[in-house]
């Protein structure tokens, strides 16, 4: 049974509310809430540390923003599984990594983490995140390298997973 334009809506909605809100949300309130059963204060606040954490959150957002419209502008799609871009992107932030929405939702919660000066959410809940993401992201890639086949091995090869190289290599 085809879903009506009104599901489509309707789920893409509650992904974004759990990726954007719920999965945060347990990520900083199981950090701040181990810190608390631990006994554990959170780290003392620096300007540095400030800094840093508003310019990984600037980066962050800038990525998220960047892809979400280079999946639209490049491949009439959204961020939705339901509403998937229509070609391979390759372009824009696609260059840089073949996941930078991703990226850049880690650089956001890292930046939150930061912020709140949670050891454990730093120590803990978020590489549990992070794995979470990695596993995610891996099964995104096989369902990606069945629909665009030889094209998608190649732009595998070419583009790095998440993390942007420093310097580009030659093709």
């Amino acid at each position: 049974m085809p879903l009506f334009h009104n599901d489509i809506w309707r789920q893409q909605i509650g992904a974004t509310l759990l990726y954007w809100g719920l999965l945060p949300s347990l990520v900083l309130g199981l950090g701040l809430g181990l810190d608390r059963l631990l006994g554990l204060q959170p780290q003392p606040n620096a300007p540095w540390l400030i800094t840093i954490s508003l310019v990984l959150l600037a980066a962050g957002l800038t990525l998220v923003c960047w892809s979400t419209s280079d999946l639209h502008r490049f491949g009439a799609g959204t961020p939705s599984p339901l509403r998937p871009a229509k070609r391979l992107i390759m372009e824009g932030s696609y260059r840089l990594c073949r996941h930078p929405m991703f990226l850049g939702y880690d650089l956001m919660l890292l930046a939150a983490i930061l912020l709140l000066r949670s050891t454990t959410a730093l120590m803990v809940s978020y590489p549990l995140f992070l794995i979470w993401s990695l596993l995610l992201l891996r099964k995104e890639e096989r369902i990606l390298a069945l629909r665009f086949k030889e094209e998608y091995r190649r732009y595998q090869h070419e583009v790095p997973f998440l993390l942007p190289r420093l310097r580009r290599t030659k093709p």
